[in-house]
């Protein structure tokens, strides 16, 4: 290959926004904080995906623990990995117990005190959370995050949204996307951003 061909796919491939998510729990705050640090990402979604080392998808987490008892300390989880590390964009997948849960929608009033703190945090951190497009591939009834949770966040005064299609196949990728930004406009809000060297950049719906 031509030296300066190999030089252009090199010059094409540095615009390319590099991101990850950091999906351990606080307990392996250790690990995240280490990865994020060493590597020059422009975004970094911060998750929780598992807790005890246990998945919510097969239910090894939900086994043995009332409704109430996932809720909470799911959501006490996610505020424990917040204090603990600071170096991220924005809390993805916000309510993912939610996706698995087999009994049906869980009453929001029962959460919204902890899901208030969380989004506090977001906020006065000066992060923000992601939209994921996902439902519509996953036929889920609500966005991720449930709407309730989004126009709470627009009453505090949350600002910074970034949406993502959260796609494991290439044809998913950008998936659905104008679908949710029409959403959220009619929600209320008026951007969303993206992410160059950690710093928002924001965006009219």
């Amino acid at each position: 290959m031509p030296r300066q061909i190999r030089k252009g796919k090199r010059d094409i491939f540095k615009q390319i926004p590099k991101g990850g998510t950091l999906t351990c729990g606080y307990i392996l705050f250790k690990c995240a904080r280490n990865t994020g640090n060493r590597y020059p990402f422009d975004f970094i979604i911060l998750s929780v995906h598992q807790i005890e080392d246990r998945e919510f998808w097969n239910q090894d987490f939900q086994r043995g623990r009332s409704r109430r008892e996932c809720y909470e300390r799911y959501c006490g989880e996610m505020l424990e990995l917040m204090s603990r590390y600071h170096n991220y964009s924005v809390l993805g997948h916000l309510d993912l117990i939610s996706r698995y849960d087999q009994q049906g929608v869980y009453p929001f009033e029962k959460v919204k005190l902890m899901v208030q703190e969380i989004l506090r945090r977001v906020i006065d951190d000066g992060k923000g959370i992601e939209v994921n497009t996902s439902n519509r591939r996953y036929r889920l009834k609500d966005l991720p995050p449930a709407r309730e949770i989004l126009k709470l966040y627009r009453e505090m005064g949350g600002r910074i949204l970034t949406i993502g299609s959260d796609s494991h196949k290439r044809e998913h990728l950008g998936a659905c996307i104008e679908e949710n930004r029409r959403e959220l406009r009619q929600m209320g809000f008026e951007t969303f951003c993206t992410y160059r060297g950690m710093v928002s950049q924001f965006h009219e719906l």
